[in-house]
């Protein structure tokens, strides 16, 4: 069963039939600058599981999955949330919460207070 499908014209991603039945770690990688950054944020709250994580890139936009740099952070987050869930490595969640993320300015953990 699907239940991602997009939030623009569909009515029942929002709610216990929707986002509400997630039941997977999630991990949300979005640059504050993308249009939609603002359905990211509501795709985020909405989700149904404690265990999830949003990162913002601040003043990155949509092109950032061009950026050399940014493709490198993005592999970063991925590599330690797979790494922590998949193969039971706990150490690896050091790399992806928030006290990691608090130590660079152009990142925020969850959504971005200033957007």
């Amino acid at each position: 069963m699907n239940n991602f499908v997009g939030t623009q014209g569909n009515k029942n991603v929002i709610g216990e039939a929707g986002l509400g039945a997630g039941g997977r770690p999630t991990l949300i990688l979005v640059a504050t600058g993308d249009e939609s950054y603002p359905e990211n944020a509501l795709i985020f709250e909405h989700l149904g599981i404690s265990d999830k994580a949003l990162i913002s890139f601040i003043g990155r936009d949509h092109e950032m999955i061009f950026d050399p740099s940014s493709i490198q952070r993005m592999a970063h987050f991925a590599t330690a949330l797979f790494g922590y869930h998949l193969q039971g490595r706990p150490e690896q969640a050091t790399y992806f919460f928030e006290d990691f993320v608090a130590q660079y300015d152009d990142l925020a953990w969850g959504v971005d207070a200033d957007d």
